[in-house]
C-alpha cells in the first residue's frame, strides 16, 4: 500500500515510456513511476487512455508522475494541465521555456491562479543557464506562488548529463536554499550509475533516471529489471549508510 508521502530523504523515480515496461518485478525498485515517452522529446508525453490505465492499474501501489510534453505556449501548457488533472496522479510535470524573470513568474502566477488539485512540478532545463540562473534568484517567489516542487533535467539529451552541466557545489547550494523555503527538488538528465554516491550527498527528494536503466544505456531502448535492481541496491544501501553515520555523529 502507498504510504501518503515520499517518506526516504531521497526517491528513486523512474521513466517509463509504455505499460509493458512496467512489470510486477520492476515495481519493487522504483518509488515513483513516471510516465514520459522519449520518442516524443524531452517531456514526451503518453496518450491519455494510457496514463489512465496506469492509474487505475498502479495508483493504489506507488506514486505516479507524467510529463505534458514539450509544450512552450502558455495557453496550451494551462490546457494539458487541466487534461492530466482530471486523472488522479501524484505529480504533474510541466517544462519551463521562457527567456527572463518577468515571463517565469507570469507563466507560474496564471497556473497557481488555477487551484489544480495535482501537484505540480515545474521542469527547470539546467543546460539552459539563463533559466537555471532565473530560477535560483527566484526561488522565494515560486513558493509565494505554491509551487512546492521543482525538477532539475536536461532538455538537450544528446549533450552532457546533469552534473556537467551543473557543478556539485551550485546544486548543493540550490538545494539548500531551496530546502530552506521547504520546496522539494528532483534532479535528472542522464544521471549515471556511478554517480549516485554523489547525488545522494546532495539531499535532493527525488532523484530520475532513464538511459541508466536502460539496454545500451539508450533512453529509447527498453528497460532492463537487473539494471533498476542494481541502481535501487546500490541507492538503498548508501542511504543506510549514511543514515547510520548520522545517526553515530548525533
Amino acid at each position: 500500500m502507498k504510504v501518503n508521502r515520499l517518506n526516504k530523504s531521497s526517491n528513486i523515480l523512474v521513466s517509463f515510456k509504455s505499460l509493458h515496461e512496467i512489470s510486477a518485478n520492476i515495481l519493487d525498485f522504483v518509488d515513483i513511476i513516471d510516465l514520459k515517452d522519449p520518442k516524443k522529446g524531452s517531456l514526451g508525453a503518453w496518450n491519455i487512455s494510457q496514463i489512465n490505465k496506469a492509474v487505475k492499474t498502479f495508483g493504489k501501489k506507488k506514486f505516479l508522475s507524467a510529463t505534458i510534453g514539450d509544450i512552450k505556449e502558455r495557453k496550451k501548457i494551462i490546457e494539458n494541465l487541466f487534461l492530466f488533472d482530471r486523472i488522479g496522479l501524484d505529480f504533474i510535470k510541466f517544462g519551463v521555456f521562457i527567456n527572463s524573470e518577468t515571463e517565469m513568474i507570469e507563466l507560474l502566477r496564471e497556473i497557481s491562479e488555477r487551484n489544480f488539485k495535482t501537484k505540480l512540478v515545474p521542469v527547470i532545463f539546467a543546460d539552459d543557464h539563463n533559466l537555471l540562473e532565473i530560477t535560483k534568484n527566484n526561488l522565494r517567489k515560486i513558493k509565494e506562488l505554491n509551487f512546492n516542487f521543482l525538477l532539475l533535467d536536461t532538455f538537450h539529451k544528446k549533450k552532457g548529463d546533469l552534473m556537467q552541466e551543473c557543478s556539485f557545489s551550485f546544486l548543493s547550494k540550490f538545494i539548500k536554499k531551496s530546502r530552506d523555503l521547504d520546496i522539494a527538488v528532483g534532479l535528472a538528465g542522464k544521471l549515471k550509475t556511478k554517480q549516485i554516491p554523489q547525488l545522494l550527498k546532495l539531499q535532493a527528494k527525488v532523484i530520475g533516471f532513464r538511459s541508466a536503466v536502460c539496454e545500451k544505456n539508450d533512453r529509447c531502448s527498453l528497460i532492463s529489471e537487473n539494471k533498476t535492481r542494481n541502481i535501487y541496491s546500490i541507492f538503498n544501501r548508501l542511504l543506510i549508510e549514511q543514515h547510520n553515520k548520522q545517526a553515530y555523529v548525533g
